[in-house]
């Protein structure tokens, strides 16, 4: 069952001792204390009532208490009781899997129960329970010190019970002082009861983070520590809608963390690395081999990203401090494999070598969730930066990625929070390139036939974010597989055509364009009625038609808006142009439709046809918004979502001169 307190990546343990393993949460006053189970069960609802009978199961309780300490050590209850009413949350109830770093954080389960809706309890313990290590992934492998647990429990079936208590504690921090957590008040079904309480010393303010929370927390101190409480009944089901900005999102969520700055968090780091930039006499040579093969200081940095990205296979050892310490550069050569921070490691190492200056980058992989909430758990990926020709500006260089060439980062991370890590241990925060919006182009340029019959070449190019992403698709050259696959899409395109030809650039080579070609024949172009042909347009061309309607059905099922509604989120901001280009046989005229212009704060749609002499040309150019609208404007969105999917005509038809 996923664990829908989703904000905190909670590393957790599992303690197995006789006896009870008493829970370290110190004397609590009344309004802190635990919940009794068989105070809950009285909240059983019916199942069968208009408000529950589709929803899979219910929370009865939702409850946690969390004790945290200054230097970050924390202990964590929680409590749920759920009751199951589809078969579907049966399976998701019946396992339940914890992980734990030994060594540094523990879990202790105090009870699985399941029951009937009566309070007969059916099982006080799971049937079935393993420990094991994280197994090593075999694309991008991870080697990790991460242990799990895992629990089966009997008995859990729709009408039942499923009552379940256990403490998490954080014994060693990695980072002194570092803690974060998140609490979802209301996780997407009903919970009758949910609670949350956070104890902390007096002498501490915690960050507290509130996210469309609409009742008032609660504030006391008691014998040295201050308590805060959020406590809510029959918390109401919260369902976000299409094309919502994630943070018009109104799920109500409380993140707390320890008052950890960022340059808390560069200090540590450098503290963990500053010595791992010594390059061995072996690495030496081969880095000096390499740039001496240079001619400018530029070509160097692309030399080395090359070689590091390519070359060095990414593979994650993340055994105790290793999770965040870099591997020495010896071993990552020698050995031929590192994790993003020991590649970006050997690259700051190698580059300060050549009297080049670098730095490492801290950053999330997905962009960093709360920038005003410091803690290395928002952290889960490492880069490396020089300064570039402009004062103060720099040149990113993402050593995992080959397909992406010095200046260029990923589209996951772009516009995203990442923090430069000096030689001194201060931070700098930095917030990533991103790329221009730019175009996308597909075009068939072809001819047909007397027999209806066409061939020609599609072309695809791309700039800005499109061109990143066609360097990203080609990073490595086609193999037979990705071959035969390319080739049955675009065969696709026009029945019964035949695809013998695909010329796919090389990603990884800046100075190449970013072009695709693909060469088919003998596609059925028309189909003829006597004197009339019909040309129905290529798949690629009215692909939007389909996802357009999709989107009207969707919106159209859907109660009043009650959100705004992102732009980009309908239809990337950016150009996309899908373009025929047929010349005809002699004699033949098209019956063009009228072309369109169909304009909203939502995007804008082109349709263009013309022929001149034997050459018919239909283009279709489609290019998004940004920017948050209003709920109201969601009519106006519907309207033009439809007026697309009108103005995209999927056929036109020719007028075919007789057979002398």
């Amino acid at each position: 069952m996923p664990d829908h307190r989703s904000a905190r990546r909670v590393q957790s343990g599992f303690l197995l001792a006789a006896g009870v393993i008493a829970i370290r949460l110190g004397a609590q006053p009344a309004f802190a204390r635990p919940v009794a189970s068989d105070t809950i069960y009285r909240l059983a609802v019916d199942s069968t009532a208009k408000e529950y009978k589709d929803l899979a199961y219910v929370y009865l309780l939702d409850d946690g208490i969390a004790r945290i300490e200054a230097d970050g050590r924390a202990v964590e209850r929680f409590h749920q009781v759920v009751q199951v009413i589809k078969p579907r949350a049966a399976a998701q109830w019946a396992e339940r899997q914890f992980s734990f770093r030994p060594g540094h954080t523990t879990t202790h389960v105090e009870w699985m129960r399941v029951l009937k809706a009566s309070g007969e309890l059916i099982t006080d313990k799971p049937s079935v329970t393993q420990a094991s290590s994280v197994p090593a992934s075999l694309a991008d492998p991870v080697y990790t010190d991460t242990k799990v647990v895992r629990y089966s429990l009997a008995g859990v079936a729709p009408g039942t019970l499923v009552d379940i208590a256990w403490t998490n504690e954080t014994t060693d921090p990695f980072l002194r002082g570092d803690y974060v957590s998140g609490w979802r008040v209301s996780p997407g079904l009903p919970v009758l009861r949910s609670r949350y309480v956070l104890s902390v010393p007096a002498s501490v303010t915690p960050r507290i983070v509130e996210s469309h929370v609409d009742f008032p927390r609660r504030e006391e101190q008691d014998r040295g520590r201050r308590y805060y409480v959020w406590q809510r009944s029959d918390v109401p089901v919260v369902q976000g809608e299409p094309f919502a900005p994630d943070t018009a999102q109104p799920a109500a969520l409380i993140t707390i963390a320890m008052p950890l700055t960022w340059s808390d968090i560069a200090r540590w780091y450098n503290g963990l690395s500053k010595d791992r930039y010594a390059l061995s006499p072996a690495v030496i040579a081969r880095v000096d081999s390499i740039a001496g093969a240079q001619r400018t200081a530029a070509d160097t940095l692309v030399a080395l990203h090359r070689w590091i990205a390519k070359d060095i296979r990414y593979v994650s050892v993340s055994l105790g401090i290793g999770g965040y310490q870099p591997r020495w550069p010896d071993s990552v050569v020698t050995t031929g494999f590192g994790d993003c921070k020991d590649k970006a490691t050997l690259f700051v190492a190698a580059a300060r070598h050549l009297g080049l200056t670098a730095y490492p980058v801290l950053l999330n992989s997905s962009g960093v969730r709360m920038r005003d909430v410091p803690s290395i758990t928002q952290f889960d990926h490492a880069i490396a930066a020089v300064p570039s020709p402009a004062p103060g500006g720099l040149t990113f260089l993402d050593l995992t990625s080959s397909s992406h060439p010095p200046g260029s980062v990923p589209s996951s991370y772009q516009g995203e929070f990442g923090l430069v890590v000096l030689p001194d241990g201060t931070a700098r925060e930095v917030t990533f390139p991103k790329d221009e919006a730019g175009a996308a182009s597909n075009s068939f340029v072809g001819e047909a036939g007397l027999d209806g019959r066409l061939s020609g070449e599609w072309i695809s190019t791309g700039t800005g974010r499109f061109e990143s992403g066609l360097r990203v698709t080609y990073a490595e050259p086609l193999d037979s597989a990705r071959m035969t696959a390319m080739k049955s899409v675009y065969a696709m395109t026009f029945p019964s055509s035949t695809v013998d030809t695909v010329i796919a650039f090389n990603g990884r080579d800046a100075a190449a364009p970013a072009r695709v070609t693909v060469r088919l024949h003998d596609a059925e172009g028309f189909k003829r009625a006597g004197s009339l042909a019909i040309l129905t347009l290529p798949t690629l061309m009215t692909a939007s038609n389909f996802a357009f309607s999709m989107m009207q059905g969707m919106l159209s099922t859907r109660g009043p808006r009650k959100l705004p509604i992102e732009a980009s989120r309908v239809f990337q901001d950016g150009r996309q142009v899908t373009e025929m280009r047929l010349r005809l046989p002699e004699g033949w005229k098209a019956q063009l439709p009228d072309g369109a212009t169909v304009t909203s704060a939502f995007g804008e749609f082109q349709s263009a046809f013309a022929q001149q002499g034997r050459d018919l040309r239909v283009t279709y150019t489609l290019a998004g918004a940004t920017g948050v609208q209003p709920k109201e404007k969601i009519g106006e969105l519907q309207a033009w979502l439809k007026a697309v999917t009108n103005a995209t005509v999927t056929s036109i038809g020719l007028i075919v001169p007789p057979v002398p």
